[in-house]
């Protein structure tokens, strides 16, 4: 319903959550960029590790903004996917669009891997977006 008072219209794609969850994150994010991924760094758990083993518990990825539509609009964006939220790895040079979140400590996060869609499969979305924000 909000969708259609903002002249939104969200298109699902392949590979990825029906459209209701799409909504739930567009209406949820506090940034919506699309980011190419220009250094992948891990969170380790040091409760968790010990001498010769590391426990990482996910990563921060460090990004280069190609196109910002909700959130800060600088060049360089920095967010956090833990390994209990998703198993996949995002992959340094290759371009997502992101829907991020604040978490407690003020540091921007992905709630699960449907928050990063590689491009190839954001076209409709990028599409959607660009149509949009221009009017």
């Amino acid at each position: 319903m909000l969708a259609v008072l903002l002249g939104i219209e969200l298109l699902p794609l392949a590979h990825a959550a029906p459209e209701s969850a799409f909504k739930e994150r567009f209406y949820n994010a506090e940034l919506i960029a699309k980011v190419r991924i220009a250094s992948v760094h891990r969170m380790v758990d040091q409760a968790l590790s010990e001498p010769g083993m590391t426990a990482i518990k996910g990563y921060v990825y460090a990004g280069v903004t190609q196109k910002v539509w909700r959130g800060p609009a600088g060049n360089l964006v920095a967010f956090r996917l833990s390994l209990d939220a998703c198993q996949q790895k995002l992959h340094s040079g290759e371009t997502y669009l992101i829907f991020a979140r604040t978490d407690a400590d003020g540091r921007l996060e992905l709630m699960d891997c449907s928050d990063a869609v590689e491009e190839g499969q954001a076209a409709s979305l990028l599409a959607q977006l660009n149509r949009d924000s221009q009017g």
